[in-house]
């Protein structure tokens, strides 16, 4: 099975490298769990504050970019509120 990496940007400055990884079926699924891990992110309020720019990208085994996605406190919450999936 694949295995993806899911760094965390804060602007162009890389603030956490994933050096493990995880296995996911297909990009697809690696992009589901990132969405996942970003409703997670966002319950961090240094890192979901509205005057930062942070962003997960989401790189596959060659270390090529296959996903990027601003992590924002502001959809984590509306999605929680509204019982609406962060998988979607």
């Amino acid at each position: 099975m694949p295995r993806y990496y899911f760094d965390l940007y804060q602007g162009a400055q890389r603030i956490s490298e994933d050096a493990s990884g995880y296995e996911c079926p297909s990009d697809e699924d690696a992009r589901q769990f990132a969405r996942m891990s970003n409703g997670l992110v966002a319950l961090d309020p240094v890192l979901s504050s509205p005057s930062q720019n942070h962003r997960v990208v989401v790189l596959n085994e060659d270390g090529q970019s296959i996903f990027t996605m601003s992590v924002s406190q502001a959809a984590f919450s509306t999605a929680a509120s509204s019982d609406v999936s962060l998988l979607s």
